[in-house]
C-alpha cells in the first residue's frame, strides 16, 4: 500500500501543470491515539468469542511527533486552490504508551513510519488567510516491544516476542493557513480511522483491535 500511495502522489505531481507551486514544510503535532479491542480464550480452532465470552478493553495514549510534507498546489478557480501532498513522520517509532500493571501483561506500544497521502482544497478568506479541508489515506506501523507476560496460575503464559503490525485507514481534517512574506503557517486538526488488525498469539488466542488517531498540528512551510 505504501508504494501505491507514493506512486499516486508522484502521478499527481506530474499531472499538475508546470505553473503549479511546490510547498514544503514541517509540522509539529500533539497526538492522541485511542484503541479498542477484544481477545478470545486460548484456541486455534474456534472463531472469536466461541468457547467463552470475548474479553474487550480500550485505552488511549497522548504524545508529540514531528513530520515533513511536500505538496503541489494549483489554482482551480478564482479564490480556490487545490494541493495534493505527502506527509511523512521520519521517526522509526514514537512511543504511544506503556502497558503494565493490573492485567499481568507489560509492553511498550510505538507508532512509526506514518505516511499520509492527501488532497487539500483551499478557499481564500482574505488576502493572507485561507480555509482548507483535506482528505486522504494513512499507513503506519505499530510496534509492540518489551513484552513481558507474567505466568498464570495454569502456567500457560504465551511466549510471544516483539510484534509489528501495519495500520491503514482514511484521514480527514480541516484548518487555517496564514500567508507570510517568507512562507505560510497552518493550524489544522485531522482524524484517522485505522482499519482493524488481528494477531494470534503462541497459545492460539485471537486478538483484534482498531485505533483512531487525532492530530492537532502547527505547520511552517514555504512555496517555490
Amino acid at each position: 500500500m505504501k508504494k501505491i500511495l507514493i506512486s499516486t502522489i508522484l502521478a499527481g505531481f506530474f499531472a499538475f501543470s508546470a505553473g503549479a507551486d511546490t510547498n514544503v514544510g514541517i509540522s509539529i503535532s500533539a497526538a492522541s491515539m485511542d484503541a479498542s479491542g477484544s481477545h478470545t480464550t486460548n484456541s486455534t480452532s474456534v472463531p472469536l468469542g466461541a468457547g467463552g465470552a470475548a474479553v474487550t478493553s480500550s485505552g488511549s495514549g497522548d504524545f508529540e511527533m514531528a513530520s515533513f510534507f511536500v505538496e503541489r498546489e494549483v489554482e482551480a478557480t478564482d479564490g480556490v486552490n487545490i494541493a495534493i501532498g505527502l506527509d511523512v513522520v521520519p521517526s522509526s517509532g514514537t512511543e504511544v504508551d506503556k502497558l503494565g500493571g493490573g492485567d499481568g501483561f507489560d509492553a511498550t506500544v510505538s507508532l512509526g513510519n506514518l505516511m499520509t497521502a492527501y488532497i487539500q482544497p483551499m478557499f481564500n478568506a482574505s488576502d493572507n488567510v485561507s480555509l482548507f479541508v483535506k482528505a486522504g489515506y494513512s499507513s503506519a506501523d505499530v510496534d509492540i516491544t518489551d513484552i513481558s507476560r507474567q505466568a498464570t496460575t495454569a502456567g500457560t503464559a504465551s511466549t510471544d516476542s516483539d510484534q509489528s503490525k501495519t495500520l491503514e485507514g482514511p484521514m480527514y481534517g480541516a484548518g487555517l493557513q496564514f500567508g507570510m512574506s517568507q512562507g505560510f503557517i497552518r493550524l489544522e486538526g485531522t482524524f484517522t480511522d485505522f482499519d482493524e488488525i488481528s494477531h494470534t498469539n503462541s497459545n492460539g488466542k485471537v486478538l483484534k483491535a482498531d485505533g483512531e488517531l487525532t492530530l492537532i498540528s502547527l505547520s511552517f512551510g514555504k512555496s517555490f
